[in-house]
């Protein structure tokens, strides 16, 4: 593949999908003079994909080729970034002329420290649009020396940093990771622990529901000390120690406990809500707990679990809703690390 200039006006397009696989997210930014946030669209995917998704990765299949499901889930995908980005570009009344690339995150199957892979064919793309597509993030990452995770450090380094302060930048996403800033360089960024997926797998399996709502059902339910000792236990042996990148199905592991047959699905989510929480602050702690902390992702919308982090960490919780809604700040850091070129890119033919 051959590297073509990116225009040095115009747009780009960020287009994202997390762990959690309950959306497809989309915006518009601008990186001319200095960060705007144009416009932005979701569309939600439907429990059919997200429950193909699930069965996919618990196979652990590796590439579309292993697996008629996989190839079909990836058709879906495509279909949905094509309608997206169409839908973004009749909204915000640009066109695409004026899109200098499109970031695809791709939807991750598999991930190690040593491999990655996402559904999600960018060449489909790129050819719908004829515009260059930005993808396969985390194999350049992991080839360029890092984790392939996290990735969007650079974009909160982008946006936040400042000379003599220090802060912590935290994405709770289907696993919650952080950035630690101290000025202007990135001084830690880190998986953390299990962020939504453990809520999100419980709340499928005993109530029916993609996720806990607020965390209305954790707040009805009593913590188990014992219980969330050998979750935070079990959870260490699983990832310890920073920097790293989390594999929630590593973490799906500490569902197999026998208390969890024992207790009722509010007390269930009420511990694995404390459970993201402390993994949360153990981060927080071994970054010299700054006093700026500002947190995006899905879980940021959980107030129950925000009301937790409030007290554990005693600090004003803040998100990044003043610069950019919380929802797509990952879909904004994938389309800046298109404009940085530290991704792969596909031409269009």
């Amino acid at each position: 593949m051959s590297i073509i200039l990116l225009k040095m006006n115009n747009y780009f397009i960020g287009i994202m999908t997390g762990t959690s696989a309950d959306s497809l997210d989309g915006c518009i930014v601008s990186f001319d003079k200095k960060f705007e946030f144009i416009d932005s669209l979701s569309i939600d995917f439907d429990s059919t994909y997200k429950k193909n998704y699930e069965e996919c990765i618990n196979k652990g299949y590796k590439k579309t080729e292993e697996s008629k499901e996989l190839s079909n889930l990836e058709e879906i995908l495509n279909e949905k970034t094509i309608q997206l980005i169409n839908d973004l570009l009749k909204k915000s009344k640009i066109d695409i002329a004026d899109i200098s690339s499109i970031s695809l995150s791709g939807q991750t199957v598999f991930h190690t420290n040593e491999m990655s892979y996402q559904i999600g064919n960018p060449d489909c793309i790129a050819d719908e649009f004829k515009v260059n597509v930005f993808s396969n993030f985390r194999n350049f990452d992991i080839k360029n020396g890092g984790f392939g995770a996290p990735l969007i450090p650079a974009f909160h380094k982008y946006l936040y940093s400042e000379i003599n302060k220090e802060k912590i930048i935290f994405n709770i996403g289907g696993i919650a990771n952080g950035t630690y800033l101290k000025g202007n360089d990135i001084y830690l960024a880190s998986d953390v622990g299990p962020g939504n997926c453990l809520i999100d797998k419980v709340a499928n399996k005993e109530l029916g529901l993609p996720f806990d709502k607020g965390g209305n059902f954790a707040r009805k339910g009593n913590l188990i000390h014992t219980l969330l000792e050998s979750l935070e236990a079990a959870s260490n042996n699983i990832n310890f120690g920073y920097p790293r990148a989390d594999e929630k199905t590593s973490y799906y592991k500490l569902l197999d406990y026998g208390a969890f047959l024992e207790i009722s699905s509010n007390d269930a989510l009420r511990c694995l809500t404390e459970l993201t929480a402390e993994k949360i602050k153990n981060f927080f702690d071994y970054c010299n707990q700054p006093e700026e902390v500002i947190f995006h992702g899905g879980g940021a919308k959980n107030s129950f679990l925000m009301e937790l982090l409030s007290e554990k960490l005693n600090r004003e919780i803040k998100t990044t809703d003043n610069e950019i809604p919380l929802k797509f700040v990952e879909a904004a850091g994938f389309a800046y690390l298109a404009y940085l070129e530290k991704g792969e890119i596909y031409n269009t033919k």
